[in-house]
């Protein structure tokens, strides 16, 4: 993988980011004046908590599965670009699963103004900076040897 490819995953993840962010900032703006935390579930009149987030931290565990199920089908005897591609394919599917998530939850708080549901987009925030594609991640991820590392 030259830096180019390691490049377009990261800008993939700022975009992600952005995305999740900018979405979630609109919606703050929006529910400012009626904006409330409330984690009883007979005060939701909406009927969205706690099926959101409960349907959101799940698919963030799905989204991980599916990263290690993808990474887990490469073969054995897969070259570097082979593996470099499968990683990508990966990569992506885990981050539009953290972004599915979030965007599903912070439509819930622009319906109910419970910023309960901002919890999920803070979790995948976090978990998408701390799995950015690094070079070396993405050796240890692979396992790749020298000649193959230098593709990076």
């Amino acid at each position: 993988m030259n830096s180019s490819k390691l490049k377009a995953m990261q800008i993939i993840l700022g975009a992600f980011c952005f995305a999740i962010i900018s979405f979630a900032m609109v919606t703050l703006l929006l529910n400012k004046e009626t904006m409330h935390f409330n984690l009883s579930i007979a005060s939701d009149r909406s009927g969205l908590y706690p099926l959101f987030p409960l349907i959101g931290l799940g698919l963030i565990v799905f989204g991980r599965s599916m990263f290690n199920k993808l990474l887990g089908k490469l073969p054995e005897g897969a070259n570097a670009d082979e593996k470099i591609a499968g990683y990508q394919a990966a990569f992506i599917v885990r981050s539009a699963f953290l972004e599915g998530a979030s965007l599903m939850n912070i439509v819930g708080f622009l319906i109910s103004a419970n910023a309960i549901f901002l919890v999920v987009p803070a979790i995948a925030i976090v978990l998408l900076i701390l799995t950015r594609p690094s070079r070396q991640g993405v050796i240890d991820t692979l396992n790749l040897s020298y000649p193959d590392t230098e593709k990076l």
